[in-house]
């Protein structure tokens, strides 16, 4: 009898353990409500953290409990604090769904589900140099796995071009802010068979001013160190190069690292018409002009089509004597009428804020203010750092703004004039 009444009160007990659990076997679809989220490999706060999400990412959850959500991450299980996510009314599988239902062919129809369930003797294709699609659809998600129910990283609208250097049972893998992700291949058409380093290589390879430093290795060596400090062993030292040529040149002995945004396999924002990577390449040049006709001398993260780590951005950044850090780039978001310029710092708020200033002056966009991050490239770097938004290349007016010759040179004025007006 005791022995009925214990198994009685344990299935009780587990019955109410398990209660608040809910499964939704088709998922539902939120958004990062929070500037950023941290993924976990257990529905715990004190779990290990295997990942983060920005503000604005979709994101798919398919089991709910105790606050906790549960999606995949990199084909891992992943779970989320509920609270920091909003749900969508309009779940973004539907969309895919629906440009599924419209393809012509029935066998291409299946090849999303048969990637996501069955394995097939279609080898795992790797593109050494990449190849270049276009969306035919209008609107498909990035996956974080080649996984029909992987979670959502972002979306794409018709007619975007994207770069894809695997391929593996209809999916086709890419990058997104540096993060790898997968796309269905039926979704996409080839063009032309060229490769994103065609695409890039139209804009970059214009001629450009001479670089005055470069740090393109994956480790400083001691001896390029010293090359590029030579100039000044000492603060002191510096500060006496500044009054001496001051009144040659407003920048005279100041030293600034350009960092370029993206670049080689991470293409970062992808807009109808231009690649985020390219853009931010031709502003780095033209702003490197900028500084170097002011007596600075400059120090390049990338000066090509080359991609380098976040990480070691900040390394090539803290090996330098550099008086600032200036990180490039260009937005992007699903809200096709966002629009305008931000700046964002470490703990360089007066740096920023005389630069978001002195750019709004020369350029006509709208001011979305400086205001404090923990990007990587601003956390890790020990030189004040401000990381600038240069326009949405989302928004197709914008898009086609940020690419003309007047607006670059316009960017670029404003960015030198602000570093000049807030170190002199």
């Amino acid at each position: 009898m005791k022995y009925n009444i214990t198994i009685g009160i344990a299935f009780l007990i587990c019955l109410f353990v398990l209660l608040p659990t809910v499964h939704a076997d088709s998922g539902k679809t939120y958004k990062v409500d929070s500037e950023k989220i941290e993924l976990m490999n257990e529905p715990a706060k004190d779990a290990a953290v295997i990942g983060e999400l920005e503000k604005g990412y979709k994101i798919t959850i398919f089991e709910d409990s105790y606050g906790w959500g549960k999606t995949f991450y990199n084909g891992e299980p992943a779970w989320v604090a509920l609270y920091q996510l909003t749900e969508v009314d309009n779940d973004i599988n539907n969309i895919e769904e629906n440009q599924e239902a419209e393809q012509p062919d029935i066998a291409e129809q299946k090849n999303e589900s048969a990637a996501a369930s069955e394995p097939n003797n279609e080898p795992t294709k790797v593109i050494a140099n990449g190849k270049l699609y276009r969306i035919n659809a209008s609107a498909v998600n990035l996956r974080s796995a080649p996984d029909k129910n992987a979670a959502v990283i972002t979306t794409l609208s018709n007619g975007s071009q994207i770069t894809i250097f695997q391929e593996s049972y209809g999916w086709g893998q890419t990058y997104y802010n540096d993060q790898e992700v997968w796309i269905a291949l039926y979704l996409l058409d080839e063009v032309n068979g060229s490769t994103d380093n065609e695409v890039s290589e139209e804009s970059e390879t214009t001629d450009s001013p001479q670089i005055t430093e470069e740090s393109e290795t994956e480790e400083a060596e001691p001896d390029q160190k010293d090359e590029e400090t030579a100039a000044a062993e000492s603060q002191e030292e510096k500060q006496e190069v500044q009054a001496e040529q001051s009144s040659e040149a407003p920048l005279a002995g100041y030293h600034f690292v350009i960092d370029p945004g993206h670049g080689g396999k991470d293409p970062g924002a992808i807009g109808s018409e231009i690649y985020e990577k390219t853009l931010t390449l031709i502003s780095a040049k033209r702003l490197e002009q900028k500084l170097h006709n002011k007596g600075a001398s400059v120090t390049f993260t990338r000066t090509d089509d080359t991609y380098i780590s976040l990480g070691q951005r900040a390394v090539i950044s803290n090996s330098t004597d550099a008086d600032a850090f200036i990180s490039l780039h260009y937005n992007s978001s699903e809200d096709q009428s966002a629009r305008g310029i931000e700046t964002f710092y470490n703990e360089a708020g007066s740096l920023a804020n005389s630069v978001q200033t002195s750019l709004m002056n020369h350029v006509d966009l709208i001011d979305r203010g400086a205001k404090q991050a923990g990007f990587q490239v601003l956390k890790e770097n020990k030189h004040p750092a401000i990381l600038i938004e240069l326009g949405f290349i989302s928004n197709p007016d914008e898009q086609k703004l940020v690419q003309t010759d007047s607006y670059q040179e316009n960017a670029a004025d404003g960015i030198a004039e602000g570093l000049e007006a807030y170190f002199n």
